[in-house]
């Protein structure tokens, strides 16, 4: 049974709320209403919730018959529906690089995806051991869309395209903004 990596967690608990103590208390300090500041924790909190829900519950278990990888959810899958490992490091633009398992059966289709987000490249290394099919990919850090090339189906558009992902949310946000700002007009 592996288990997430605590040191990592921790990293990401402390930016969370240190993010989140400092924007509250720049409302508090500042000409904004005091009212924004439970409304901006209350945002924040959610990851920190989400993060430390996925570090308790996290944990993969692999036994004769099945792979279990939970988290905020759980998956589990047929060991036997296993037939190869691709591993592969992904560079995301503007982000750094995330080791990822794809674990994909005989027509090569993704059963489970487990990256280091969570586990040590130590961990992900037992797990590929323990497994014991053949381990492939690329050699090199790879794009999300250099991956689809090589192994198509194991990476979702957003991921191929994360310009146009953030550029929908954007819109989205100012699509939102100007709706509000015109509802505010109008009464």
């Amino acid at each position: 049974m592996l288990r997430p990596d605590r040191q990592k967690a921790l990293v990401t608990l402390v930016a969370l709320a240190v993010i989140s103590v400092g924007i509250v208390a720049a409302v508090l300090a500042g000409d904004a209403p005091t009212v924004f500041a439970p409304v901006v924790g209350g945002l924040f909190a959610v990851p920190i919730v989400l993060v430390v829900t996925a570090l308790v519950r996290g944990r993969i278990t692999l036994t004769a018959q099945e792979i279990v990888v939970r988290g905020l959810g759980t998956r589990r899958r047929s060991r036997a529906h296993v037939t190869e490992v691709v591993r592969a490091t992904i560079s995301a633009p503007r982000a750094g690089a995330t080791d990822n398992l794809f674990l994909l059966d005989a027509h090569r289709k993704p059963v489970i995806r487990v990256s280091d987000t969570n586990y040590t490249r130590g961990q992900l290394d037992r797990l590929v051991d323990a497994l014991g099919v053949p381990c492939g990919g690329p050699r090199g850090p790879v794009s999300a869309q250099q991956l689809a090339e090589a192994y198509p189906g194991l990476v979702s558009r957003a991921e191929r395209h994360p310009y146009r992902v953030a550029l929908a949310g954007f819109a989205l946000g100012v699509v939102i903004v100007l709706a509000v700002v015109g509802v505010a007009l109008v009464s």
